[in-house]
């Protein structure tokens, strides 16, 4: 069940926890961009994947114009070449 979080908490608590500012970020399971476009306002770059195409085009919607690059494909897949990143966000893909 998707229980939107109309207070922000979660984007607080992240950004009390992990700074983001000049962040390379990695968003696993990015579904809808539910934390992609948060992060994006924040880091130096974002890296968003979702196995699900449906998903990652709503979340291209959201937060493509903030030059995050999206990829279609699940963590076993995972293949950047030669990048590196500072956090990664795992929201609710486990």
């Amino acid at each position: 069940m998707h229980v939107p979080d109309l207070h922000g908490t979660e984007a607080r608590r992240i950004e009390a926890l992990v700074p983001l500012a000049g962040a390379r970020v990695l968003d696993v399971g990015c579904g809808e961009g539910r934390l992609t476009g948060f992060a994006a306002a924040r880091a130096a770059s974002v890296y968003a994947f979702d196995p699900n195409v449906e998903s990652v085009e709503a979340a291209r919607a959201v937060a493509e114009a903030q030059g995050v690059r999206f990829g279609v494909h699940g963590a076993e897949a995972l293949a950047v070449e030669r990048e590196s990143f500072d956090v990664a966000l795992c929201g609710w893909s486990l």
